[in-house]
C-alpha cells in the first residue's frame, strides 16, 4: 500500500467546491482517466452512497464512508474492486477560497516495491487532475489531458 497527499487551493467558496466534489458523478469532468460514474444507490451524496466508476482500463465500485458537509469526504473502493482505495478529502474555508487536502491510501495488489516505485507517478497524476478541477471551478471550463473539453 502507498500513501500520499496533495493540497490545492481553489478560489471558490467551500460549499461550492464540496458540493461539486462530493457528487462523484462529476469525476469525469476533472479526471481524464475516469470515463463515467453513475450512482447505484438512491438519495443525495452521503455516508453509504454507492457508485460504479468506469475508468479507461477498468472499473470499480465505490462508497462514501465519511461525509461532513463542507468539511470531509472519504470514499473507499468496495471489494473485490481493484485497486483498493481510500481517498479522504478535507475542506477548509479561507475567506472565499477553499483549501482541499486530498489523502490517498492505495493498494494495487502489486508487490510493495512496485507500488513504491509508482507512487510518485500516481501522486503527480492526481495533482494534475486537481489542477484541472481548480481550473474548471474557477473558470467554468477546462480541457482535460485527453483533449475532452468540459464546461459547467
Amino acid at each position: 500500500m502507498v500513501e500520499f497527499e496533495n493540497v490545492i487551493e481553489i478560489a471558490r467558496p467551500v460549499h461550492v467546491v464540496f458540493t461539486f466534489i462530493s457528487d462523484l458523478q462529476n469525476l469525469p469532468k476533472w479526471n481524464y482517466f475516469v470515463v463515467q460514474v453513475r450512482k447505484t444507490s438512491g438519495g443525495d451524496p452521503g455516508v453509504g452512497a454507492r457508485y460504479h466508476q468506469e475508468r479507461k482500463t477498468d472499473s470499480q465500485e465505490l462508497t462514501i464512508v465519511e461525509y461532513e458537509e463542507d468539511r470531509l469526504l472519504t470514499v473507499e473502493s468496495i471489494p473485490p474492486s481493484k485497486p483498493q482505495l481510500r481517498r479522504r478529502m478535507t475542506f477548509e474555508a479561507i475567506n472565499e477560497r477553499t483549501r482541499v487536502v486530498d489523502r490517498w491510501q492505495l493498494d494495487t495488489g502489486h508487490p510493495q516495491l512496485l507500488q513504491a516505485l509508482g507512487k510518485s507517478r500516481v501522486k503527480s497524476a492526481v495533482g494534475k487532475n486537481l489542477a484541472k478541477l481548480k481550473e474548471l471551478l474557477e473558470t467554468g471550463r477546462v480541457t482535460l489531458q485527453d483533449g475532452r473539453r468540459v464546461s459547467l
